[in-house]
């Protein structure tokens, strides 16, 4: 017998396309990780004497593989460290404002931050997952926990 949250989770298609696109990038993160150690490795080989020609055209194709893997992982990496110093900035700027020490500039630079901050806190919430986030919420607290986030908005 499945509990109402695993019914609606079975119901929700918005769920189905939600994990298959998480094992999609699961799977793409496993197979740069995997590109990455097989060019260290053919790196290695090169150190200590010449390649075959079948290992040298398998270097040569994974290389631009495992360099586009890790620009992307370093600009998300960037994105989430430029959106925790935004946020952890807000938190600062409006504890000044909330003492009434806020200088023009600051006030200016809390208008600007404000934005990035609060869609890169969005963005976090969205894509967090761990135990006990994966469950689908029947619909109806569902659409009350939008409504509720928008009225404290």
């Amino acid at each position: 017998m499945l509990t109402p949250t695993a019914q609606a989770a079975q119901q929700d298609p918005r769920a189905e396309r939600k994990r298959k696109k998480k094992e999609g990038a699961v799977g793409r993160s496993r197979a740069g990780k995997a590109a990455a150690d097989r060019v260290a490795e053919l790196e290695a080989l090169a150190e200590r004497g010449p390649l075959t020609e079948a290992q040298e055209a398998e270097l040569a194709e994974l290389r631009p593989k495992v360099q586009q893997w890790q620009k992307k992982k370093d600009g998300d990496a960037e994105y989430s460290r430029a959106g925790k110093v935004a946020a952890a900035r807000v938190a600062e700027l409006e504890a000044l404002k909330g003492q009434g020490q806020l200088t023009n500039e600051q006030e200016a630079e809390l208008a600007a931050l404000r934005p990035k901050a609060q869609q890169w806190k969005k963005r976090r919430k969205r894509t967090r997952s761990g135990p006990g986030r994966e469950r689908v919420l029947p619909p109806v607290l569902r659409s009350w926990r939008r409504w509720r986030a928008r009225a404290a908005d």
